[in-house]
């Protein structure tokens, strides 16, 4: 299950979650504020190098010359630069990019070497030039790449669809692509617009994002901006990012419609049974529905997939616009 891995690397706090994984404007409708600041810049018209970044750890990165020995170790990063540059630009890639219970690039990334993310001797072989992480990677590994005089820029927010957009942007200009990171971010604006605007007339029916791990998705999560966008309310906004909650909350939330990750799938049976929840509206008018894991979990631009899927069905009777992310 990819939100296994993604929620644990991604917000760290979810330690208890560790199965996930996963800058343009920000904008108002995501409710995330992207960080300002160096690291922060919007992307411009072009990057001109040598540039020097200030990464999420505070930690000052400077790029020589446009890298062309792209080393990604996040799944987010992998999915963003896949649509920045050639893949002959891009020398590893996370295991998890070439699976599909966890990736939407798997078709984009074949033939790019894979790296687990642990083994910073395997990063320095392909003599990379820039190396893209999160803050939840090994120290000592970050530590290694970086005493071989190799720039590693670290992510530690993907907790909305606004800061999606910025790292976009962020990484756009790292590589010497921010007129494409622009592109891109303006396209899931684009259709994220066309979402929300198909799906306006029918209502928000109360959502909840809950997997058989026990925890909910609040304010916070990339989950709680998919819900809103998709034309839901989030029946566990008032809860600050991942929390565990009992039977007993989801019967006082009493959610419309109950979603989970495909990969938790049979969790979703287990509710339906639940005795001691059947006077939940979700379970007893059976609106119990698996979302695709990849892209319910995604933090990439990829997350458009995850909002067209929850406004799917939740809005049943609304003519949804297909979405199509560049690359």
């Amino acid at each position: 299950m990819r939100r296994k891995t993604s929620w644990a690397m991604w917000t760290t706090a979810l330690a208890a979650v560790a199965a996930l994984t996963g800058c343009g404007a920000a904008t108002g409708r995501s409710g995330g504020n992207a960080a300002q600041g160096t690291s922060g810049a919007a992307a411009s018209s072009s990057t001109s190098f040598p540039i020097t970044m200030t990464d999420d750890t505070g930690t000052k990165v400077t790029i020589q010359k446009e890298p062309m020995h792209i080393v990604s170790g996040t799944e987010g990063t992998d999915e963003i630069l896949v649509s920045l540059v050639p893949k002959s630009r891009i020398s590893l890639v996370t295991n998890l990019s070439s699976d599909a219970t966890y990736s939407d690039v798997t078709n984009l990334v074949k033939g790019i070497h894979q790296w687990s993310g642990d083994d910073a001797e395997q990063a320095l072989a392909v003599n990379p030039d820039l190396v893209l992480m999160a803050s939840y990677a090994p120290q000592k590994v970050v530590n290694q790449i970086r005493s071989a005089g190799v720039p590693v820029y670290e992510f530690n927010d993907f907790t909305s669809v606004a800061m999606i957009e910025h790292n976009i942007g962020v990484i756009g200009k790292l590589v010497g692509e921010p007129q494409k990171a622009k592109a891109i971010v303006n396209h899931m604006n684009h259709n994220i617009a066309e979402i929300e605007h198909a799906v306006a007339p029918y209502g928000r029916p109360t959502v909840l994002d809950y997997s058989s791990y026990g925890y909910a998705a609040g304010e916070g999560t990339t989950v709680n901006d998919i819900i809103r966008m998709a034309g839901g309310k989030n029946a566990a906004a008032s809860l600050n990012g991942w929390a565990k909650i009992t039977d007993e909350e989801i019967v006082k939330l009493n959610p419309s419609v109950i979603i989970d990750s495909s990969d938790d799938a049979a969790f979703l049976k287990k509710l339906a049974s639940d005795p001691a929840l059947q006077s939940v509206a979700a379970v007893r008018e059976h609106h119990l529905y698996a979302i695709d894991s990849a892209d319910l979990s995604s933090v990439s631009q990829y997350v458009v997939k995850g909002v067209y899927d929850v406004a799917k069905v939740i809005h049943p009777n609304a003519h949804v616009p297909a979405v199509q992310v560049l690359s």
